[in-house]
């Protein structure tokens, strides 16, 4: 079955009214596509709207040709700034279905109110059939108003309760309130644009990513955001950035190494703060932690090479792989927990939360070193990163086997599924 989105254009609001960097129409589009939704059309579009980038303007007459009755219809409100777990649930039940809030909702003024105590959520599924019937005798009417009160009125509509929604989103490994906005001036945009900002921020994280590396990150992803700069560029540059850093260790150049790659820890943030914030992801995206991985192997090798020849002994290298190794063997049981269970081993438990703010990573790593580094002992310090990285792995196992053996007793028949969910998106789809 076919889903066919339906965006309406404001026609008081002005439709360029930008949000975290894109106009609310543009948002509403790229929402949709990310829900699987390619079909788009823009339903009596207002002169000079621009429009995103296949969507096809359509009036309601013409509507009744482009809809099929096998169809199923998703609908967003004009001017609607809306978390997408809000869709997602709305899209997760049968159609007919309808985002509803209640009347004491903050916020919820700008909806259309159904009755004393509710309000239309402006997200609402129906059947293809319905649609064409409604547009076919639309009249003078408002399309949307009409298709709300048609969906509400039917008694075996799914009414979803927008304040009960779950807010604890899996992606960002944190609990976040849901959006729900309809921005009427430029600064309630910028104002939406800082919510959606701060709501792509990832809740569990080492020390310096959740302390350090906000501040820089919301910055760099505000002037980016209205901008032609896309998350893959910004990862490009990182990834530059890194490889510098890689030259600069093997040169001896240690401070320009350390320096280029602290500098790599708050940009490596960016790219995905900048996704989610204008809604513009990859299908590369699980690609860019492999590449991350690689670099910062990379400059341990590089700092070994250049320890080697100051030092002219070969013994520098089990060094750098009682980094390396520890790092990588927590790496994969990490995400071989994460697809067998569909959740991250980081994000299973209080204890877990716990070990992974200290945990050996990149971050952690460097800013261990750095002391060492200021009073001069970059070799001892070095020794210090591989006996971090051997310790909190050792952690890591201890809660990986545990972990494990929990969800295997149970949920057995699970498994299977969850691994089928967690699938890369850089690959192809295969059977359970």
């Amino acid at each position: 079955m076919r889903t066919v989105g339906l965006l309406f254009p404001p026609a008081e609001t002005p439709a360029s009214l930008i949000v975290g960097g894109i106009s609310i129409l543009e948002r509403q589009a790229r929402q949709l596509r990310r829900a699987g939704i390619d079909v788009l059309f823009a339903v009596d579009v207002v002169p000079l709207t621009q429009l995103p980038d296949g969507v096809a303007a359509v009036t309601a007459a013409t509507l009744v040709d482009q809809v099929q009755v096998g169809d199923r219809v998703c609908a967003l409100a004009a001017g609607l700034v809306v978390d997408e777990r809000a869709i997602a649930a709305v899209l997760a039940a049968p159609a007919p279905a309808l985002l509803v809030c209640d009347a004491g909702v903050e916020g919820a003024a700008g909806v259309e109110r159904l009755d004393a105590l509710t309000f239309a959520g402006g997200v609402l599924t129906l059947p293809g059939t319905t649609l064409r019937t409604l547009a076919a005798g639309l009249g003078e009417w408002d399309l949307h108003s009409v298709l709300t009160r048609a969906v509400a009125g039917d008694p075996v509509t799914t009414r979803i309760e927008f304040s009960t929604l779950p807010i604890y989103a899996p992606n960002r490994r944190r609990e976040i309130a849901l959006l729900w906005s309809r921005p009427q001036t430029p600064d309630e945009a910028r104002a939406v644009g800082e919510t959606l900002i701060a709501a792509s921020q990832k809740g569990c994280l080492d020390w310096p990513a959740r302390f350090l590396h906000p501040l820089p990150e919301n910055l760099l992803v505000r002037l980016m955001a209205p901008t032609r700069i896309t998350p893959n560029m910004v990862t490009v540059g990182t990834g530059l950035i890194g490889v510098g850093a890689g030259v600069a260790f093997a040169a001896g150049w240690l401070w320009t190494g350390l320096i280029l790659a602290l500098v790599t820890g708050p940009l490596d943030g960016v790219d995905g703060k900048l996704a989610r914030t204008r809604v513009e992801f990859s299908r590369w995206g699980d690609l860019e932690h492999l590449l991350d991985k690689l670099l910062e192997y990379g400059w341990y090798i590089a700092v070994a090479w250049h320890f080697s020849q100051v030092r002219g002994s070969m013994l520098v290298y089990a060094i750098a792989a009682l980094i390396i190794l520890p790092a990588i063997v927590e790496a994969v049981q990490g995400e071989f927990f994460r697809r067998v269970t569909g959740i991250q081993l980081d994000d299973a438990g209080t204890v877990e939360r716990r070990i992974r703010l200290f945990a050996g990573r990149r971050n952690t790593f460097l800013w261990t070193w750095l002391p060492f580094a200021a009073f001069g002992f970059w070799f001892e310090g070095f020794v210090g990163i591989a006996v971090y990285s051997v310790v909190t792995t050792g952690m890591a196992q201890w809660r990986f086997y545990k972990r494990l053996s929990q969800y295997g007793r149970q949920h057995g028949d699970r498994i299977a599924a969850n691994y089928q969910a967690t699938s890369y998106t850089f690959l192809p789809r295969t059977g359970a």
